[in-house]
Formats: C-alpha cells, structure tokens, sequence
C-alpha cells in the first residue's frame, strides 16, 4: 500500500471517529487495523516508520529481511520480546515507544488498539505460529570482513530500505536516517575512537540499536536476521576500514 493511501484512509478514520463520515465505521475493524498496520503516524510526528517495516504479515515473506519477528500466530503467543513481555499489548507498546517514538501507550480500549488487535488476530500463521520466536541478539564482537557480493545482496534485503544506496543514501526512509558507512565513521572520528572502536559501533548498533545506552530509533537485529557470516558480508560491501 502506497503512503499516499496510507494517508487518505487514515484521515478517512479520523474523521469516522468524529462522527463526521459513517461510512467508514461500516469498514470491519480487521480492515482498519491493516491500514494502522502500514500508517507511520502511530508514532511521533515526522516519525517514518511503521510496523510493516519491521514485520511480515503474511507467511513466507517479500524477502526483506525484517529486524522483527513474523506477526503470523502471533496472538496465540505465551510470550513476546524474547520473553521479556507477557502482554501483547505491552510488547505493542514497547515497539511504538522504541522505535516509533510514540509517547502516549494503547490501551486495552483504544480503538486504535482493538483494530490493530483485530488485524493481528486475522493472520494466518503456520502450525507452529503459536510457538515463542527466538531473538538473539549476539555478542559485540567484530565479525571481519566477509564477502562483499554476498554482502551488496544482503545489504538490499535488510539495510537498504532504510538506509538507502551505499554511500549516498539515495532511497533511504528518511533524512535523518545514517548514510552508511560514511556517517557513521564521520561521527566517531579517528583521534577521538580507535579504529577497533570504531568497528564495533557498526555491531554495537547493529546488534542492540537504541538499547544499552547507544540512543537513536534503529531496532535491534538478532542473529536469527543476521548472522554474524552475514554481518561480516555487509561490512565487507560498505568496505568498513
């Protein structure tokens, strides 16, 4: 769905829930929930994610490789953010906060929760989609270089929608989004870290994002999404000194 859909059916949900257009109410919630689903305006203003960037909903994938886990199932789940959550809505809120940089939680009556909820529960998931997903974040350890072929596909599958085109950032998601690898060497300067440090402020990142006191938005990617040979071939394509 294209954002410019995005766009009009929200406000279409907004001004259903003024009263000012019936007609959308007669939409089923499941249908207003995958709307919310793909709509970057659940977070803070200007914030350009949604959860369908981090997310598949639909088993088998679009061969993006997203940083969160698969949605399909995901109700029937006893546990949520690698066991952290036992709620649902908690690890709801916890994304929305994180990294959408929502301030105000959901509730358990907000329609904007119960519709979202109501998408959730309408995907169809495989027979084990009940079952806990693993996140493991890995070790702070420098991978090497890899090799850089492998890594240039890697790159486009789980970077590069994000970040945009290796060292000009065309297509990334947004502005203030990191050019990578310049940027991000440009603000951790030799004299001020060593190039080992250096090195590992790209698997710092990469592994905890905005976690253990690095800042920013940018989710963790666990090593069932990258694996360390993985890591290795990206830094190997943004040629990492």
């Amino acid at each position: 769905m294209s954002r410019l859909r995005v766009a009009i059916a929200s406000g279409a949900l907004v001004l259903a829930s003024c009263g000012e257009d019936p007609r959308v109410r007669s939409v089923s919630a499941e249908a207003r929930g995958a709307v919310l689903f793909a709509d970057s305006s659940l977070g803070r203003e200007g914030n350009p994610v949604a959860c369908a960037d981090c997310h598949e909903a639909a088993a088998g994938g679009d061969g993006r490789r997203r940083p969160g886990r698969p949605l399909p199932g995901v109700v029937d789940r006893a546990v949520f953010w690698g066991g952290q959550e036992e709620y649902l809505l908690d690890a709801v809120n916890e994304c929305l906060y994180w990294f959408m940089g929502r301030g105000e939680p959901l509730t358990a009556d907000d329609p904007v929760g119960v519709d979202l909820y109501a998408f959730l529960a309408s995907l169809e998931g495989p027979a084990d989609g009940a079952t806990p997903q693993p996140f493991t974040l890995g070790d702070v350890v420098w991978p090497g270089l890899g090799d850089p072929a492998r890594g240039e596909v890697t790159y486009t599958q789980a970077c590069g929608w994000c970040h945009g085109e290796r060292g000009s950032g065309s297509g990334r998601l947004s502005k203030s989004t990191p050019i990578l690898p310049d940027d991000t060497l440009a603000k951790h300067a030799l004299g001020e870290y060593t190039e080992d440090e250096r090195r590992l402020v790209f698997v710092e990142k990469t592994r905890h994002g905005p976690f253990l006191g690095y800042g920013g938005t940018m989710p963790p990617i666990s090593l069932e999404t990258l694996s360390d040979a993985d890591l290795a071939d990206v830094f190997a394509f943004l040629e990492i000194p």
